[in-house]
């Protein structure tokens, strides 16, 4: 029985619109961005990839020179501009292919909220050259990704809540779906599976397992970044702090990736 939805499908309803158009606040890394960067990014053209409901959009838009907040979900486009009015700019774009966009068109692109994880392995990659194409040279790409190495991955997947945290009804019959969709009964099992290829798909407790969720070691994606042309890689843990000791990173479920485009 297939259980699960495309991504495009799940982003693509109101009710996930509203949501996500309901959200106000920077995760702790992207205020850290801003604290760095900030006082530069006056001159900057920015694309603000996978912007969903606009929530990154009012810490952003003001500051740059230009801004074209970007989804290839229609309804989140459409809360946007209900949110925002004629303020910015926003239009249906994937990131997988951007042709309307020229080489070399933006100094940041930012792509928030795990956005790049809900593609296949292919297509992640088809992502990272096109962004690449489209960043001036040496222009910035932002963004996040879910960490595999995160500590308490197994903990999402177990049947019975921890005696530490307060009783959830039906976790065990979600941890039981999820362990079905995954095609495992035991996920510490296949987690390490999958952290010896250093990446892959897990359903996880995100999209209530509606859907696959990209997993990648901080190694694999330096590696990944690196083969699509970009450069002075740096990491950011979830909880914001600048960092390559991976006992901090792996704290938490994203790490936040800083680059910038190489050109030929």
């Amino acid at each position: 029985m297939h259980m699960t939805i495309d991504h495009k499908i799940l982003y693509d309803s109101e009710h996930i619109s509203r949501d996500y158009a309901s959200r106000d606040y920077l995760e702790h890394a992207e205020k850290a961005f801003l604290d760095e960067y900030g006082s530069l990014t006056g001159s900057w053209a920015m694309l603000d990839m996978g912007v969903g409901g606009g929530r990154t959009t009012k810490y952003f838009a003001p500051f740059v020179k230009s801004y074209i907040g970007a989804d290839y979900a229609p309804a989140m486009i459409r809360a946007c501009r209900k949110k925002y009015g004629d303020g910015y700019i926003f239009i249906d774009a994937d990131a997988r292919k951007m042709a309307m966009f020229k080489d070399c068109s933006f100094d940041f692109v930012l792509f928030s909220y795990n956005g790049i994880d809900s593609f296949s392995h292919r297509d992640r990659i088809s992502a990272l050259n096109e962004i690449n194409r489209v960043l001036k040279t040496r222009g910035v790409f932002y963004f996040s990704s879910h960490n595999l190495d995160w500590a308490g991955l197994t903990d999402i997947f177990r049947m019975k809540n921890s005696p530490s945290k307060k009783k959830v009804p039906g976790i065990a019959l979600r941890n039981i779906r999820l362990n079905l969709l995954n095609k495992s009964l035991d996920m510490e099992q296949h987690i390490e599976k999958l952290r010896k290829e250093k990446k892959g798909h897990l359903y996880d407790n995100s999209l209530n397992g509606k859907a696959k969720v990209y997993y990648i070691t901080c190694h694999e994606q330096f590696s990944q970044l690196t083969r699509a042309g970009f450069t002075e890689i740096e990491t950011y843990s979830r909880s914001g702090i600048k960092t390559r000791d991976e006992s901090i990173l792996n704290t938490g479920g994203w790490i936040y990736y800083f680059c910038r485009a190489k050109k030929p």
